[in-house]
């Protein structure tokens, strides 16, 4: 009998867990529009020590592709990189006739132009002593040196890159001043808040120089907040602002609360309970933004773990976006500015895949010369699926079995995307498949217009490009046929191939069956009567003999429609001919190998395809010459 009963149980949790359906009516999602601001696009990193070895981790080829692959999630998936020690690019050049410093900015231009290029915006950390200058020289005339500095950086890069790219920057004080591996400079109290209130000034007076309406923002003290009297910086700095609030420097006050390795709303709740201790403290903060700069689901980023390395850390990421927007929406959160992901480091043997990064780096040292290759994880593509929601949202739903989902959408033209999860947490779950039904119904007006949908997702074991790995025998160099293998599955698998709506047909049934955790994205579009916008800024990477990365940029694109992208190749003895055939290409970089008698020398241009079918005009022809 007690056999019989357990049995039971089983059947019934089975039934239970592994079933889901989820109703979508488009009327009703109308009626609660709000506006999804793009909070999450933000990843961080750290260069290794020595500090003062910034500029030659920053500068190397691994380090520049690295940053390459990030900036290359459509609709800017990740816009922002929070760097540390930034400081250590400058070099100390000369003095002139006044004893006024003046630097060589040739390692920090380099990376900067880089990021520029590319789209990506510096989170600017204030952080770091410029090479060549001296503690004495620094604290001899504290004030004025951070004022100094701050203008010379901040002025010199609005007159390189222009007003509009650089008010985007986040610039930014000290990261965790408080703790002794980063107070390097030995700061007091006092000279902590002549640093800040320096920062300020001289942000101010570059504001000054080239006339702009509004002063360009600072965010700080990018603190832990932990016992006042062992984190005495950040609180006081905080005491500063109440006290005084018009003589505040910062205009987002901003934080790191992570959680601890089990589920994603500890980062979340972690947030809130420290924005309501700091606001119940300081009462004049109440109307200021925050941020938490380092939203993770645990700490120690080198600090190997098997979940970081496959679709449990692409949900865990996707349930802490989706969790901090209900936060915003249902007013727990209401100050929120951004998060940021503190991911973007580069992984290294023999742990590739299981640190907490965006990609997987194989150096690949026994080879002349020496190469990098990576590989994109889930939790890359779990951003990029991210990337395809839309400028207004629901409130986040939660449903029995640890689903989270969020309906995005655009009215003019009608585009819609449906983002799902299951298992935001890092334990193994119960049930291994589930069978997902989503029925969803178009209101009148939109039903009657041309709709085409995609399905794409991540599921565990198919979508995981280090089990894969691990199948090979976790080869520290893997060779050409591996790495196109493990590459095949990098990205988000097409579930259902784009197709269009019957016309007038209100009612659409999707039935999937899914390996746990997984990661679901269901967008639908309007047919729209502009022409598809193609793709801009080819660039062509080298990676290895016969071998290239191709980049290019989504910018100039009108819309999120994209079904993936197509890429051409013409060399001096062939014809132009599509080198990813058969190959889902939703982001915007693509590695081709080719052979020795064809080479990689020659024209590259790439075209999109939107889910109808309709492909855009081809990009400019880009040259490479190996």
């Amino acid at each position: 009998m007690a056999v019989s009963l357990v049995l039971l149980f089983i059947v019934i949790m089975v039934q239970r867990s592994e079933v889901h359906r989820v109703v979508i009516d488009y009327e009703q999602v109308f009626l609660k529009e709000k506006s999804l601001p793009r909070f999450w696009t933000s990843t961080g990193l750290c260069p290794p020590a020595p500090r003062e070895k910034a500029a030659e981790f920053l500068l190397s080829n691994d380090s520049l592709l690295n940053l390459e692959i990030i900036a290359s999630l459509p609709n800017q998936g990740l816009k922002y990189v929070r760097i540390h020690w930034l400081l250590e690019l400058l070099q100390f050049s000369h003095y002139d006739d006044n004893k006024s410093i003046f630097y060589d900015f040739s390692h920090l231009d380099a990376l900067l132009d880089r990021l520029h290029e590319c789209g990506l915006y510096p989170g600017f950390e204030f952080m770091g002593l410029p090479v060549g200058i001296h503690e004495r020289e620094k604290n001899d005339r504290s004030g004025y040196f951070w004022a100094d500095l701050t203008l010379q950086i901040s002025s010199r890069y609005l007159h390189r890159y222009g007003i509009a790219y650089v008010s985007n920057w986040r610039f930014e004080t000290w990261n965790e001043p408080d703790l002794k591996e980063y107070n390097v400079l030995n700061f007091t109290v006092a000279d902590y808040i002549t640093y800040i209130q320096s920062i300020r000034l001289g942000l101010d007076a570059a504001g000054r120089l080239l006339n702009l309406k509004r002063n360009l923002p600072l965010r700080g003290p990018a603190g832990l907040f932990k016992a006042e009297q062992h984190h005495p910086f950040c609180w006081t700095a905080l005491e500063l602002c109440n006290n005084a609030p018009l003589k505040c420097p910062f205009n987002v006050i901003t934080f790191h609360r992570k959680g601890n390795g089990t589920r994603a709303e500890e980062i979340v709740n972690g947030g809130i309970q420290l924005s309501e201790q700091l606001v119940a403290k300081f009462p004049n903060l109440g109307d200021m933004k925050f941020s938490n700069d380092e939203a993770d689901p645990i700490a120690g980023w080198s600090t190997p773990r098997e979940f970081q390395s496959n679709v449990k850390y692409a949900a865990i990421m996707v349930s802490t976006v989706l969790q901090h927007w209900f936060g915003i929406s249902d007013g727990r959160l209401p100050k929120l500015d951004s998060i940021s992901h503190d991911n973007g480091f580069l992984s290294y043997h023999p742990f590739e895949f299981d640190q907490r990064t965006l990609l997987a780096r194989f150096q690949m040292n026994e080879t002349t010369p020496r190469h990098v290759q990576f590989v994109a994880k889930p939790v890359y593509s779990a951003l990029g699926l991210l990337a395809n929601l839309g400028s207004s949202a629901t409130d986040t739903a939660f449903a029995d079995g640890n689903l989270t989902y969020v309906v995005s959408y655009d009215k003019e033209p009608f585009y819609s995307c449906l983002l799902l999860s299951i298992s935001n947490d890092t334990f193994e779950v119960a049930e291994k498949r589930s069978n997902l039904t989503v029925t969803l119904t178009l209101p009148e007006n939109v039903s009657k217009l041309k709709i085409a949908y995609i399905i794409e997702g991540l599921q565990a074991g198919l979508n995981d490009p280090k089990l894969l790995w691990a199948h090979y025998g976790k080869p520290s160099y893997p060779n050409a046929t591996e790495f196109a293998a493990i590459r095949s599955i990098q990205f988000p698998t097409v579930l259902e191939a784009p197709k269009q709506v019957p016309n007038g047909k209100k009612n659409l049934t999707i039935n999937l069956n899914l390996r746990t955790p997984w990661v679901v994205s269901i967008r639908l579009c309007g047919a729209s009567s502009s022409a598809l916008t193609g793709v801009s800024n080819i660039r062509v990477r080298k990676i290895y003999t016969n071998e290239v990365m191709i980049f290019w940029s989504d910018r100039s694109l009108s819309h999120k429609c994209v079904a993936g992208y197509e890429i051409f190749f013409r060399s001096n003895q062939t014809e132009w001919m599509q080198i990813n055939i058969g190959q889902h290409t939703p982001f915007m970089f693509y590695q081709f190998v080719s052979n020795n008698t064809v080479g990689t020398a020659g024209l590259y241009r790439v075209r999109t395809i939107d889910l109808f079918g309709k492909a855009s005009a081809f990009s400019a022809a880009q040259y490479f010459d190996c």
